[in-house]
């Protein structure tokens, strides 16, 4: 703590009307290019910062008074070589002539400096910046030992003059630890707003609220005491006293800084209108329009800051930045949309809306499918294509690193449907192998060429995003072809790569026999649809095989004659326009009708559908559930059958 009397008057008594010294309101943050506060802000929202503009000559006033020399006044200020000790950030300067024509002083100030040590002058170094206030008088012409009454703007003091007749006093109030700018303690006898010009021409300079030079009447005494006064013996009645002040102070405009300071209304962070904080960080006045957050409301101010909304308007056009919505309009004060349709029909892709600005994705997946080929089997997808095999090859992992994503195991496979050969290799980490990496070589027999890396649904729901590689050429490929798959991508200048191979076998046509229980026998033999027999059981007595008159049904009575001819009963469903045929001829049944014809018994029957469409078969000849392009069984007995058309 500095707090210094000076003078040999003696201090009576004093009287101040505030409590909060300067600063009262905010501290700026630290200027790193000289080490002190950038600003000190008042309880009227003044906000001063350091005022280093030199006077126009040495020993000269300019806007900031005269400043304490420097070493090389011709050299611009800089931090600490060629800087002031003592610097201004507000001062209020009255100067008053005694009836003995002496001149009296009254200065108020806030100011930057450095300690004193020994009595010399403070010398500018970084980390010892200090701010003080200082209250001084100066008053000679007095009686001796006569006690006076001084008013000054921030509140009134008594003294005794000294026997020369002399009243010299100052109270400088600061702390002097290094770095620390907190307000100035409560010795301090200036607070808690500045004294600035008034509103009376002529006006200070812009950017200050003095010029440094000039007496002018001034404003901003909590004390209402705009004004010098000294009161007592030798003086006329009522004292003599100024009410004119030479005034330094640089401002800074805290308004739209985003903090709330003395003297505001608001302050949101910017000085536009039309947000109910205007840009003197006043409320905007009630009703004000203020900017609508869409165009879905009619918006006004409430008088405190705040935009709300009067009225809406519903059923307009609007946007709502999503373009994963369609037919936006406005409902309930909101911007509202519809899903966008993402869906292509394609069975192949997985399709998705990725908000808000990404859009539809159809990402290509490895789903089962229906490549509409008779001759095909084991039909997926791949690079958004179906397509099914009449040879393949199962790939495996043969050299370099694993390229799955974690939980979805990589699956290679390489195939030729008899017009196409394609590679591919899913389910591949996107952190290791990004689409667009061209880094893929495929050999398949004679046909070999390179592909790029693709995103990749690896599951649907929940989505997860995968790459993939997919290389599909014209052409056809021999059972016992090599296939080598290589692949590297480089990612943040790591090389991953991978490398898989297999050989291309013949498919086979899976063929799932009947039971004997799916065709209601249980004694005797009978076809298993495949090409051999079932045996079915044997009955215990008294039944006999077929001896309720069923045959290959155990039974009681006489025996069943034996059938020269057995009746087919078949029907068809699935694609329309379609119909399911039988070798020998006998039976041609459209799609979505039954029909049956007779066949002698032990006949080999081959069924199959127009247009060489593939289906799925239940009954006396049943395919498991995979679809094959024609079924053959041996007709032993009555039988029924159901061809699904694909």
């Amino acid at each position: 703590m500095l707090l210094l009397n000076t003078g040999v008057a003696r201090h009576a008594a004093a009287q101040v009307c505030t409590n909060a010294p300067l600063p009262a309101a905010g501290i700026g943050p630290v200027d790193p290019a000289n080490g002190f506060p950038k600003y000190y802000d008042d309880n009227a929202a003044v906000a001063v910062v350091p005022c280093l503009v030199p006077g126009p000559a040495a020993g000269v006033a300019g806007v900031c008074g005269v400043l304490a020399p420097i070493p090389t006044p011709a050299s611009p200020i800089a931090f600490p070589a060629n800087f002031p000790p003592e610097f201004p950030y507000w001062s209020a300067t009255a100067t008053m002539t005694m009836p003995t024509g002496a001149k009296a002083v009254l200065v108020h100030a806030l100011l930057g400096s450095f300690p004193v040590v020994g009595g010399a002058t403070p010398v500018p170094a970084a980390g010892t910046q200090l701010v003080f206030s200082r209250l001084r008088m100066r008053i000679p012409g007095l009686q001796p030992f006569g006690t006076y009454t001084i008013t000054h703007a921030y509140g009134v003091e008594t003294f005794v003059a000294d026997n020369l007749g002399v009243i010299n006093h100052t109270i400088d109030a600061g702390n002097l630890a290094p770095g620390f700018f907190g307000p100035v303690s409560p010795g301090s006898r200036v607070g808690d707003t500045y004294l600035k010009w008034d509103a009376t021409l002529p006006a200070p300079p812009a950017g200050f609220i003095g010029d440094g030079a000039t007496p002018h009447t001034v404003t901003g005494s909590p004390c209402g005491t705009n004004f010098f006064r000294v009161e007592g013996p030798l003086l006329p009645i009522g004292g003599v006293q100024t009410n004119l002040f030479v005034v330094v102070g640089k401002t800074i405009d805290l308004c739209g800084d985003g903090i709330l300071q003395p003297g505001e209304d608001c302050d949101d962070g910017n000085k536009l209108a039309g947000d109910c904080c205007s840009p003197t960080c006043k409320f905007e006045p009630l009703g004000s329009p203020c900017t609508a957050p869409t165009i879905c409301t009619n918006n006004a101010c409430n008088g405190a800051g705040t935009c709300g909304s009067v009225s809406l308007n519903d059923g307009i056009a609007c946007t709502d930045a999503n373009v994963c919505t369609v037919g936006d309009t406005c409902a309930a004060g909101s911007c509202v949309g519809t899903p966008k349709n993402c869906v292509d029909g394609n069975p192949c892709t997985t399709d998705l809306c990725t908000p808000p600005s990404v859009g539809c994705e159809n990402l290509n997946n490895a789903l089962l499918c229906d490549d509409g080929n008779a001759a095909t089997t084991g039909d997926s997808c791949s690079g958004g294509v179906c397509m099914g095999f009449t040879r393949d090859a199962k790939l495996a992992l043969a050299a370099g690193e694993n390229p799955s994503l974690a939980g979805f195991p990589a699956v290679g496979d390489a195939r030729t449907d008899g017009t196409s050969v394609r590679v591919s290799l899913t389910n591949m980490d996107p952190a290791r192998y990004p689409a667009g990496c061209a880094g893929a070589t495929i050999k398949v027999g004679g046909i070999s060429g390179a592909a790029s890396v693709t995103p990749f649904a690896a599951q649907a729901a929940p989505l997860v995003r995968a790459t993939a590689v997919n290389f599909k050429v014209p052409g056809t490929v021999a059972a016992g072809s090599a296939v080598d798959f290589r692949i590297s991508c480089t990612v943040g200048g790591v090389v991953h790569s991978t490398r898989w191979s297999g050989t291309v076998a013949t498919a086979v046509i899976p063929c799932t026999p009947t039971t004997c229980a799916a065709q209601g026998k249980n004694c005797g033999t009978i076809s298993n649809g495949c090409g051999g027999t079932l045996t079915c059981g044997v009955c215990t007595a008294p039944d006999t095989c077929g001896g309720g008159g069923v045959a290959n049904v155990c039974g009681v009575g006489a025996p069943a004659p034996v059938p020269t001819t057995a009746l087919l009963t078949l029907t068809a469903t699935g694609r329309a326009g379609v119909s399911v045929l039988s070798s020998p001829a006998g039976l041609s049944v459209p799609v979505a009708t039954t029909g049956s014809a007779s066949f002698p018994v032990g006949t080999s029957i081959t069924l199959s559908a127009t247009a060489g469409r593939s289906v799925i078969w239940s009954g006396v000849c049943t395919s498991g559930g995979v679809k094959t392009p024609s079924c053959t069984f041996t007709l032993n007995a009555a039988s029924s059958e159901t061809a699904n058309v694909q």
